[in-house]
């Protein structure tokens, strides 16, 4: 084996093929050339050719559509001295945004005399963790309204693989849902909403194993009674439930697991003091609240919520909170010990209303945030992400949805 070396895996997460334009190295020789073409992945390696020495590369690629056209380029470089630090350098062209548009790169590990670097494609906006091998990335679609919010939970756990969007139309939000289910993602998070009359998506997708589940979303009441009772039926318990309204006609986004021996309770629909009852008689009996969604439909709240029959911490639930009443509950359960699970944010006569649960628990650093506008939120998620943190937990909604 050669003093240094580096071996340099190139993952495509993009749809477009890759072609080279050019390879150099500065010091060694190669091992295996970068290939001329890139679909999915391509694998390359250089090493060390002399006594005291160690091996620098570079390559440059173009990404093209099915007809050849240029959308941009790429230049990757790894350099592994003899004496001194390893190190790697990317650049992409255009840039990755919010929309969707333009490429981001980056990469993973790297690190040893007979070093493994895995570069990383994708579109949009990502940013990518060298060390943990976290990649986290956004995507936003303007709408020409002002009045999007959105609540979110963070927790300060890196060395995932996850995907946040927001603002998708039910079609993009399907196209996204298999495009990462098919890259082996799961969906974690999914908040449905209403803005301008038409629905509006905000979810979350982890890469982890797990096992099989299900996904719905623009259901009306009666489809997602009757999906509820066919997956029930098979096995699947629901795990989130997101209730919003399209058009003054209430509508449902959900996720099923397999029950695995879990009993829980489900109810939809619900008045507030329909859902506090429910709340009451369930929590009696043992029941824990796990997912909770206010939401409007004719200019009343209406709720949907999920409860498991498990052992767990205690835990606190409120709903119908302003958003003064919603800080005041925050300031006063995290300084009990409480830490924010779940939160749900709707609107109730054009005023933004919260419904959301604490546990008493202890675990990572967390970070929570209401009432953003889709600008804010688009900055925090930045900012957090920046900093270790990873979102786990959203609701979108209009306040004139």
């Amino acid at each position: 084996m050669a003093a240094r070396s580096v071996h340099v895996i190139f993952d495509n997460r993009t749809a477009h093929n890759l072609l080279k334009q050019n390879d150099a190295l500065a010091h060694g020789e190669w091992t295996t050339r970068p290939p001329d073409v890139i679909g999915n992945r391509g694998e390359w390696e250089s090493e060390s050719d002399g006594v005291l020495t160690g091996t620098e590369g570079s390559t440059k690629y173009n990404i093209v559509d099915l007809d050849d056209n240029v959308l941009g380029s790429f230049d990757v470089h790894w350099d592994d001295p003899f004496s001194g630090s390893n190190s790697y350098s990317q650049s992409v062209t255009p840039a990755g945004d919010t929309t969707g548009a333009g490429f981001s790169i980056g990469h993973l590990g790297g690190g040893g005399d007979n070093a493994t670097v895995t570069f990383v494609l994708l579109n949009g906006s990502c940013q990518i963790n060298a060390d943990s091998g976290e990649i986290a990335c956004s995507v936003f679609n303007p709408i020409t309204t002002d009045d999007q919010r959105y609540a979110g939970i963070w927790l300060q756990d890196p060395g995932h693989t996850w995907e946040a969007h927001h603002g998708l139309t039910s079609d993009q939000y399907q196209q996204a849902f298999d495009n990462l289910v098919g890259r082996g993602y799961r969906l974690t998070c999914v908040s449905g909403y209403s803005v301008g009359g038409r629905d509006r998506y905000a979810a979350i997708w982890d890469k982890s194993d797990g096992p099989a589940f299900q996904a719905r979303h623009g259901l009306t009441s009666d489809q997602y009674q009757q999906t509820f009772d066919q997956l029930v039926g098979q096995g699947f318990r629901p795990t989130c439930v997101s209730g919003y309204s399209v058009g003054g006609d209430p509508r449902y986004a959900a996720i099923f697991e397999p029950a695995a021996g879990v009993r829980f309770a489900a109810r939809h629909g619900l008045t507030s003091d329909q859902y506090q009852q429910a709340f009451n008689d369930l929590v009696g009996q043992g029941f824990r609240l796990t997912c909770v969604s206010g939401f409007n439909v004719g200019g009343t709240d209406r709720y949907a919520a999920i409860w498991e029959q498990s052992a767990g911490p205690a835990f606190q639930a409120r709903h119908g909170l302003t958003s003064d009443q919603y800080q005041q509950a925050f300031d006063q359960l995290v300084g009990q010990g409480f830490r924010l699970t779940h939160v749900s944010g709707y609107s109730l006569n054009g005023d933004a209303r919260y419904a959301a649960i604490w546990e008493q628990s202890a675990g990572p650093g967390f970070a929570a945030r209401h009432g953003l506008t889709a600008a804010q939120y688009q900055q925090t998620f930045n900012e957090l992400v920046s900093q270790g943190f990873r979102l786990v937990d959203v609701s979108g909604f209009a306040l004139h949805g």
